[in-house]
């Protein structure tokens, strides 16, 4: 044996001791932060390059820095994908040890891991040397060079003179001097001027209007802008007025407004010389409190001021972070200079001194310890300081965290404390999650101690806080797999030797006996209700003795408890729990078996809430129970079984993997009526058997002749239309979400069909004193939506029954002959049209997919043929595609329900696809939502009043139409019949009488006259009267077609042939897994820092909500099932030089894109979730672009052809070992970064990510 050979023998074996004494280690710790990242190190080794690139991934998520050996040896592995990862988590893992490495790196010859490197290099270092991984080879080595040199000279004792040089622009400063006020209720007016955006603020109550408070600047100054942070939407101004002044005597008055003012108030105005501001509240949102101001902030408010601002807090970011990589003498000294005794918690400066509180961390040093344990007296730094603890491990941090967590945690009642950072406090009960300071004390207490007396006291006066604190499944959804808070809950409980007191207390208010007797001195343990208590099981209950109290709780009434111990008994293993659970599964109805309730809005069976027997099939798939593979198929295939149960058998079947169970999902794949099963069945059979056969149905192959008779004649004999109650039905009996004029809605609450009349109806002749006679004799139900078939001959509509919930479509002669059903089942299926080749193209609930913010039944847009045969969905959405139309181009415009994060966005925007889901673009809407916000149109509605920050409610585009002129769009909105085009920025309010009058169901005419209903604006829902009207955009006039005052008239189409659009070629459809993203560049981009910092590009998919676990059968209100979605990531990666990203992606998902700096901080977000369909490429210009720029593919990829496409796509395919966690944010209208940042943290589920 050579001995180069030896050596390297020796090398890995040293390797793999090491390895092994860091796993062993950390196993006998049972710490689970350390067990996490010695498992992901240990598969660092694995033969599989995925699993290898996954470790290095997750372990960047960790900020594992003790695994940074290990990934600086990942950099030399043979896999490129491998060294890409390894180098990106070096940057969150590095310290002065992986410089040279990664200098070496720069040399690789794969593209991508070359820029990862540099990106690596930047945010370890903070130094920014370009660095161009798609220049020549020459270019590069004396780039390379530059960053050698300066590596070179930097001292091995002390920080690098450039570091300490940015962090020497940034003085803490606050923004005033001293402040008087006309009165004070809570709060020193001092905190007003004192750079720190909270917890502290001034208010005033129970006093007269005005209110006021000065500023004294000191000197007199010029200024241009004044800021003022008020507390919350609940607090605003109504009535301000801001004036200056030089003597304090008299005051010019600057603005003086009288409207409901935003959270942050910004105010400019022409440079004046000042001494003294004064803002004066004469109104407010809460009359009882005048004024309650977080901070002021006075300024120059020059473009130029801010960016200086701007480049100095970045540049001292970089310092502070490369502080703690590169340590050395006087590091902390110079970190904590910096950062002062009370750092800033503006939201400019909070990622600069989150980067100093982790550089400390980082360092160990004793005064860094101590500054840290100071600020766990600060409200807002507690969290991060905590964090930083627990890289010191230093025991001594304990009692400071002990009392820590008191103050900050929920107290046993469950409610919220006294300190809680504003950014934590969100409206609605913090049941479903943990807050973010009890939640790192718990992290870093579970670094921290050991099984040792002293500790074992400590945590036992603690215990019954930290269950109190434990996430419930209130108005959430469940998973099937230990999330971060149960990880931390049951380390802490079973190290305070309480872990068997807090299951047995469980148990017995679940009315299960004790196993064990209550201690002489038992604690005070927190009491909740069944459901809630059920959800200590899966934390605590470990021992296979509960087995028998756990199959007792499968019958308890409540539904959840029946969840959680199927939970429980799923991650136990006892296969002894097999044959009980199937033999009740096996007994149960299915929940069609419940039948309906006959009330309207009741949308679901009348079975119990929530559907337990998901809980007991996945626990089936979990513990293995091949002998039932054939009840989980029976139930998988079985249409009387909801989705989210159906949903859990391919789940179940996943998890099991037999052969049986792969031919069911096999059949799933390819038919199963849910898209979102037909997702899990695919992605299980990638896992199982590689990429399967992607060959699918023949396109439809009998599209109709365009007829030459067809011309469009403005003249029609009659109209078909709605006739039912004047009172709108389905905003009866629950939170009125739908205005009473069938004009706008925006959540599904009111849907599927928004507009529900009794029966269609034929005005013939078409004029008032025309004969109306019934097309349809419904003697019960609802009918939605008629549309008319190209040649006048056919109308289609939807119809459901008074008992039964389902939406349908059926198709009618004209005359009233041979009514017929052409889609069946429990599935809504709702707003047909026919497309030009004679197909039907509508939306329905088939997609499989509740909506993340109420979790009503989603609807996406499907295809099916004239017969009802082949249905197949075309688009993916998380809210609702509503209304489709077909433009005279041949695309098909519809109206799309965004949700985001559970309510981060609700909204209605108008799209335009192809047939074939294809070339799917926003065409009006989000660069007009102060337009709509600010627009008075008259008597408000429900969605009025609950309008937020732009992107909740404001924009209601409804029922889009194309205007004869092929470039407009007539689409109803609470401004009224409004015309949108050809670009995303032009609308015409065309009814001038909006605020009195109410237009819906538009439908234009050839001559551009519009078919409309109408009625006056009345607050009363008896007194609305909708009749048919034709409305004339030039000239105003609105002609009554037909009227009956006893009921409402609506939803009028001409019986007419029309001219056919041109059919457009489609794809070949089949069963394609993946499509492609293009982005042109993320640096043109209206985001500023994101041009400025961008570095990486990152996926996330929204995998849905399938649940719903509150409708009509339980106490809580229908609506309340606010999800938001179970992200994963599908990866990250450089961006080219150029800001261009080109990534394979897995198709007809929800996802979304973030562009992130170098310390993977979000700058540029993508907040709505986008999708691409098989085989299709998506381009975009940029992140956040301006609209109307984007470049068809074809010129994408021909004209100025993207650095990133010449390099391949990405990889951003599902694997199977993604980071995951929910994305749910509960700000309405806004995402403020501390929310997108809590999402990877306190809500991840596989990860205890930092």
């Amino acid at each position: 044996m050579s001995y180069l050979l030896k050596l390297m023998l020796l090398v890995c074996l040293c390797v793999w001791l090491g390895e092994y004494v860091r796993s062993t280690a950390a196993e006998e710790s049972s710490d689970p932060y350390a067990r996490q990242v010695a498992e992901q190190t240990a598969r660092l080794h694995s033969h599989s390059e995925h699993t290898r690139a996954g470790a290095a991934e997750a372990l960047g998520f960790l900020r594992a820095y003790d695994a940074e050996e290990s990934l600086i040896e990942r950099l030399f592995d043979k896999s490129a994908y491998v060294r890409r990862q390894a180098a990106m988590s070096l940057a969150w893992c590095g310290s002065r040890k992986a410089i040279t490495p990664l200098l070496d790196a720069l040399e690789d010859a794969d593209a991508v891991t070359r820029q990862a490197t540099h990106v690596a290099l930047t945010n370890l270092t903070g130094m920014e040397f370009p660095f161009d991984t798609m220049a020549p080879s020459s270019k590069r080595t004396a780039q390379i060079t530059v960053w050698r040199d300066w590596w070179k000279t930097v001292p091995s004792d002390r920080p690098p003179a450039e570091v300490i040089e940015l962090i020497e622009g940034w003085k803490h400063q606050p923004h005033g001097g001293s402040v008087t006020v006309s009165s004070t209720y809570r709060g020193s007016p001092d905190v007003l001027t004192d750079g720190l955006f909270g917890p502290g603020f001034w208010q005033t109550k129970n006093v007269p209007f005005p209110q006021w408070c000065t500023i004294d600047l000191g000197r007199p100054q010029q200024i241009s802008r004044v800021t003022i942070h008020q507390y919350g939407q609940r607090f605003v101004l109504t009535n301000y007025e801001l004036a200056t002044s030089l003597d304090n005597k008299t005051f010019e008055v600057v603005e003086r407004k009288k409207e409901r003012t935003p959270v942050t108030l910004a105010t400019t105005f022409s440079p004046r010389l000042a001494r003294y501001v004064r803002i004066t509240s004469y109104g407010s949102v809460n009359p009882t409190y005048p004024t309650t101001f977080l901070e002021i902030q006075i300024g120059s408010g020059s473009s130029s001021e801010t960016a200086s601002i701007d480049s100095v807090i970045w540049k001292c970011e970089r310092g502070l972070r490369a502080l703690g990589t590169l340590g050395g003498s006087g590091a902390t000294e110079a970190i904590l200079r910096c950062l002062g005794p009370l750092p800033p918690s503006g939201g400019d400066y909070r990622p600069m001194v989150r980067a100093g509180i982790r550089s400390l961390g980082r360092l160990q040093d004793e005064a860094g310890f101590s500054y840290l344990l100071e600020l766990l007296e600060n409200t807002y730094w507690a969290r991060y300081a905590a964090d930083a603890l627990g890289d010191f491990d230093d025991r001594r941090a304990g009692p400071a965290l002990f009392a820590a967590y008191r103050k900050y945690c929920k107290q046993l009642d469950g409610s919220d404390p006294g300190d809680l950072p504003l950014d934590d406090k969100m409206g609605f009960p913090s049941e479903d999650r943990m807050l973010e300071n009890p939640y790192h004390i718990a992290f870093t207490l579970c670094r921290l101690l050991r099984d040792s007396p002293s500790d074992r006291a400590a945590l036992r006066e603690i215990a019954p806080l930290v269950m109190a604190n434990l996430p419930s499944d209130h108005d959430t959804f469940l998973l099937y797999e230990p999330e971060v808070g149960h990880l931390l809950t049951r380390h802490l409980l079973e190290l305070s030797g309480l872990r068997r007191q807090a299951c047995e207390h469980a148990f017995e208010l679940l009315g299960q006996p004790r196993r064990f007797p209550k201690p002489r001195q038992a604690r005070q343990w927190p009491q909740f209700y069944a459901g809630r208590m059920a959800t200590w099981l899966p934390a605590v209950c470990t021992e296979m003795e509960d087995v028998p109290r756990l199959l007792a709780l499968l019958r308890h009434e409540d539904g959840w408890v029946r969840l959680n111990a199927s939970k429980t008994l799923a991650w136990l293993g006892d296969k002894r729990a097999i044959d009980p659970i199937a033999e009740i599964l096996a007994q149960a109805k299915a929940e069609a078996e419940y039948g309906y309730t006959g009330t309207f809005k009741d949308e679901e069976y009348n079975d119990p809430a929530p559907r337990w027997r998901q809980g007991l099939i996945r626990a089936l798939g979990l513990l293995g129970a091949h002998q039932h593979t054939d009840l989980i198929v029976q139930i998988l295939e079985d249409e009387g079984s909801v989705l989210e149960v159906r949903h859990a058998a391919a789940e179940a079947l996943a998890d099991m993997g037999n052969e049986t169970a792969k031919l069911a999902l096999k059949r799933a794949a390819r038919n199963h009526p849910f898209h979102s099963t037909r997702l899990v069945a695919r992605d299980a059979l990638r896992l199982l058997e590689g990429p399967p056969d992607e060959m699918g149905p023949r396109a439809y192959d009998k599209p109709v002749v365009v007829p030459e008779s067809a011309s469009g004649d403005s003249g029609f004999e009659a109209v078909v239309f709605i006739k039912g109650d004047n009172s709108i039905p389905n905003t009866i009996g629950t939170v009125e979400q739908a205005d009473r004029w069938r004009q706008t809605y925006a959540v599904t609450d009111s849907g599927p069909a928004y507009r529900p009349g009794r029966n269609l109806y034929v005005l013939s002749p078409a004029r008032p004193d025309g004969t109306v006679t019934p097309l349809t004799r419904f003697r019960d139900g609802y009918v939605a939506e008629p549309e008319l078939s190209w040649d006048g001959k056919y109308v289609i509509f939807t119809y459901r029954g008074q008992e039964d919930p389902w939406w349908h479509i059926y198709r009618i002669n004209a005359d009233g002959s041979e009514l017929e059903q052409l889609t069946h089942g429990p599935y809504h299926d709702v707003g047909p049209a026919y497309l030009p080749d004679g197909r039907i193209v509508f939306t329905s609930s088939r997609a499989g997919i509740r909506d993340e913010y109420h979790g009503y039944p989603c609807t996406s847009l499907h295809v099916m043929n004239p017969d009802g045969m082949d249905i197949h969905p075309i688009a993916t959405n998380i809210g609702r595609d509503n209304e489709p139309a077909v433009l005279l181009d041949g695309r098909v415009v519809f109206s799309r329900l965004e949700v985001f994060y559970s309510r981060n966005k609700t909204e209605l925007t108008l799209h335009a696809a192809n047939p074939d889901g294809t070339r799917d673009i926003v065409i009006y809407g989000p660069e007009r939502r102060v337009f709509w916000r600010d627009l008075d149109h008259g008597p408000k509605t429900p969605a009025d009043g609950q309008e937020a920050p732009l992107t909740h409610r404001v924009l209601r585009m409804t029922q889009p139409q194309p205007m004869p002129d092929g470039q407009r769009i007539v689409v109803v909105t609470q401004g009224g019949l409004t015309l949108v085009g050809p670009n995303r920025y032009a609308e015409q309010i065309i009814t001038p009488d909006n605020k009195t009058r109410s237009y819906t169901t538009p439908f234009p005419l050839p001559d551009g006259r519009i078919l409309c209903a109408s009625t006056l604006k009345t607050p009363d829902r008896t007194k609305v009267d909708l009749g048919i009207y034709v409305y004339d955009p030039q000239s105003k006039k609105l002609t009554l077609l037909y009227n009956d005052p006893s009921a409402a008239d609506f939803e009028a189409r001409p019986i007419v042939a029309r001219p056919r659009p041109p059919i457009l070629a489609g794809k070949e459809r089949h069963h394609g897994y993946s499509g492609h993203f293009v982005c042109a560049s993320v640096y043109k981009s209206q985001e500023k820092d994101v041009a400025a910092r961008g570095r990486l590009i990152r996926l996330v998919e929204g995998v849905p909500v399938v649940a719903r676990h509150s409708t009509q059968t339980n106490l809580h209100e229908v609506w309340k099932n606010h999800g938001g979605t179970f992200a994963r990531v599908l990866g990250t990666a450089p961006l080219a030089p150029d800001g261009s990203f080109f990534a394979e992606v897995p198709a007809d998902r929800l996802l979304h894109f973030q562009v992130l700096d170098s310390n993977r901080r979000v700058l540029g977000n993508q907040l709505t979730w986008i999708n691409v369909r098989a085989d299709e490429t998506k381009s975009c210009v940029g992140c956040h672009e301006i609209p109307n720029t984007a470049p068809s593919n074809d010129r994408l990829l021909v004209n100025n052809r993207p650095l990133a496409m010449r390099l391949g796509p990405l990889n951003f395919l599902p694997k199977g070992d993604e980071f995951k966690y929910r994305a749910k944010a509960w700000f309405k209208g806004s995402l403020p970064p501390e929310i997108e940042l809590r999402t990877r943290t306190v809500r991840a589920v596989n990860l205890l990510a930092r």
